[in-house]
């Protein structure tokens, strides 16, 4: 979530009394949190329902200005002065890239389960790394003098990496289902697009992946949808145009 302290600040002093010295007593950090961790499958959860599955990337990117006492010295904590710059990098290119992978895997074999499936398909690791390349140029832009080119590919090939991790059993319905939020004006797609028209960056490709997340269809195990997807494929039956204006909450563009 973008800006989650300010979000979670305005929920507590709607439960506080109005005189509670909010801002003084209470440090809301901010984070953004790259490592990830699969759903697990009715068999994983039938031999142990305790186990979680993850990657061994352990960094936790967090807010330094909201600590409201000295930051503490734990191992693979990392401080940054703008959180803001450090959630959109998760959002713009660590989110964008997984979903678009998953997106265009979708469209190009419906049949293929897991993410690692699409990426070992060269069109779509191609498409999915201009893609991320592409997003990482508006975010260099959004946010001046805190990332450079090779700061970022360096990033984005470190992610393509993991991404492809077998080990993780992740799947494209997983990482590509919940549309109405992956969709929504605040996240990994639109997002990104409503800062370029902004910036007057070229964002072509995200504009593919977010025509190929419109029409992702995938299921689970079970063959079942995402609960929130049900709503989602109704409301996209009125077409591409209501989908854009009235779930992307984009205006004046046309895809």
């Amino acid at each position: 979530m973008r800006n989650a302290d300010d979000y979670f600040s305005a929920a507590l002093k709607r439960l506080l009394p109005a005189d509670f010295p909010l801002n003084a007593l209470v440090g809301l950090v901010e984070t953004s949190i790259g490592k990830m961790v699969p759903i697990m499958t009715q068999k994983d959860l039938e031999d142990d329902p305790l186990q979680v599955f993850a990657e061994p990337y352990n960094s936790l990117i967090v807010s330094k200005k909201g600590f409201k006492n000295p930051v503490p010295d734990v191992p693979d904590l990392a401080p940054k002065d703008n959180i803001k710059a450090w959630v959109d990098r998760k959002l713009f290119i660590h989110n964008l890239g997984h979903a678009t992978a998953a997106y265009l895997g979708f469209g190009k074999n419906p049949e293929w389960v897991y993410l690692n499936e699409a990426l070992q398909d060269r069109e779509v690791f191609q498409t999915t790394r201009a893609t991320m390349l592409q997003s990482a140029d508006i975010l260099r832009a959004l946010y001046p003098g805190e990332f450079t080119d090779d700061q970022l590919a360096a990033h984005i090939e470190d992610l393509l990496h993991r991404f492809q991790n077998k080990a993780l059993g992740d799947t494209i319905f997983r990482v590509g289902c919940d549309l109405y939020r992956k969709l929504g004006p605040e996240d990994r797609l639109v997002a990104p697009i409503r800062a370029a028209v902004i910036l007057n960056k070229p964002y072509d490709l995200i504009v593919n992946a977010l025509k190929a997340a419109i029409s992702f269809r995938a299921l689970d195990e079970n063959g079942n949808c995402h609960p929130a997807d049900k709503q989602y494929f109704r409301e996209a039956e009125k077409g591409l145009a209501f989908v854009i204006k009235h779930i992307c909450k984009l205006q004046g563009i046309t895809i």
